[in-house]
């Protein structure tokens, strides 16, 4: 039985007989009698009965007829809901990044892409790097925003670029400088993300490098909470560039040893996991901004 029996079926009743509904459906009668007979012949039923020139639906008949008004409904609803899908007429959509990224990256792409895509909804998560990676393998978001490389049961696709800065404020004695190195960084008071995230874990990689220790005074992903330390000049602030506090009073220092580096900013998703129309239409909009 399939969908194609059951709507000539049930036009035959609509129109209140054969020739009428093989004139609606533009299928010929005896297309029309075989799928029937086929129909008949898989329920083991009579489906219709004689009176005189006319076809009357038998008891099973009329029962059957009500199965498959709500089966065709059905189908044809999601047809209609498939159909908006692929053309974004309405989708939802879950996304996880980090707390730098998804405040001081995203804001704007995203508010783009749903401008040009009102039938959209997003939810946005922020956590660290690990919790990013963790949420897309447990299914809890389709796509996650990295700034390193996952491992190779995800598909990643680099959407964004941007420098780490370190974040000063203006008469802060190395702020007449053009760049910084790692070094002269291990000297300062830091504010940065806290454990999890790709730049605390690169200063104490340093650190260790160094032979030194990172004097860590602010680990928090409260952007303004950073800001605010670098503002009042209590430590400097190694970020993203794309995070540096405005102003004037506010200056950011590349990292010397880093000259002509970015780090990479990736959208992620599961490998066995294929993308939804509406995840696949916002990658392809963000790698092309």
């Amino acid at each position: 039985m399939d969908l194609k029996q059951l709507r000539y079926f049930a036009a035959i009743i609509d129109e209140g007989g054969m020739r009428r509904a093989a004139d609606g459906l533009h299928v010929s009668q005896p297309a029309l009698t075989a799928a029937v007979k086929q129909l008949e012949d898989t329920l083991g039923v009579s489906l219709f009965a004689r009176a005189g020139r006319t076809l009357e639906p038998t008891r099973e008949g009329y029962r059957l007829y009500a199965h498959a008004r709500a089966l065709l409904a059905g189908a044809e609803k999601a047809r209609s809901e498939m159909r908006a899908l692929a053309n974004l007429e309405v989708a939802e959509l879950s996304l996880a990044a980090t707390s730098m990224v998804a405040n001081h990256v995203l804001p704007a792409p995203l508010g783009d892409f749903l401008a040009a895509h009102s039938g959209v909804s997003l939810s946005l998560m922020q956590m660290g790097g690990p919790a990013v990676e963790s949420a897309l393998k447990l299914g809890e978001v389709e796509i996650g925003f990295a700034m390193h490389d996952l491992d190779a049961s995800f598909e990643q696709v680099p959407v964004f670029e941007s420098q780490i800065a370190v974040c000063m404020r203006a008469d802060h004695a190395r702020a007449g400088q053009k760049d910084i190195s790692w070094d002269e960084l291990l000297q300062e008071r830091v504010a940065t993300l806290p454990r999890g995230y790709t730049l605390h874990a690169r200063l104490l990689m340093e650190a260790r490098r160094h032979a030194r220790a990172a004097n860590i005074v602010l680990a928090s992903d409260a952007m303004g909470l950073l800001a605010k330390t670098v503002e009042a000049g209590t430590a400097v602030g190694l970020l993203m560039e794309a995070a540096k506090p405005l102003g004037d009073h506010i200056v950011a220092l590349p990292i010397r040893e880093n000259e002509g580096r970015h780090f990479t900013i990736n959208a992620c998703w599961r490998r066995d996991m294929p993308l939804s129309v509406a995840a696949r239409a916002l990658i392809d909009f963000l790698a092309e901004k």
